[in-house]
């Protein structure tokens, strides 16, 4: 596994309030830092577009099998995108903890979900 993931999540309001999130390895914070800027800059060239990025440090979770889950939401605070990220045993409880979550809306406005299988990176 690589030692941090980039998540990215973004928006646009023209597209029903949906949130996209994508993950993919990164080696070093650096790389991380750079790919999350660019996604950013070229998710945002509209007007009416948001997104926001993390890099998640996978360096205390080595060995762990199961699914990494990510939700994003946009803070009614200030219209930002939170991300946050957490870990569940198997992909189908992370599915299920993800479809509870949205069910319930604990935040009102868009919220987005996804569920990857650790061993793909």
């Amino acid at each position: 596994m690589s030692p941090l993931i980039i998540i990215v999540a973004s928006m646009h309001l023209s597209v029903s309030n949906t949130i996209n999130i994508v993950a993919q390895p990164s080696e070093n914070l650096d790389e991380c830092r750079t790919i999350g800027e660019l996604a950013i800059k070229a998710a945002t060239v509209e007007p009416g577009s948001y997104a926001s990025y993390v890099c998640h440090d996978t360096t205390r979770q080595q060995g762990l099998s199961g699914a990494l889950g990510v939700v994003a939401y946009v803070k009614p605070s200030d219209g930002k995108i939170k991300i946050s990220e957490g870990y569940k045993p198997t992909i189908a409880e992370c599915k299920a903890t993800g479809m509870a979550l949205v069910a319930t809306k604990t935040v009102p406005g868009a919220m987005s979900w996804m569920c990857y299988d650790l061993s793909s990176f």
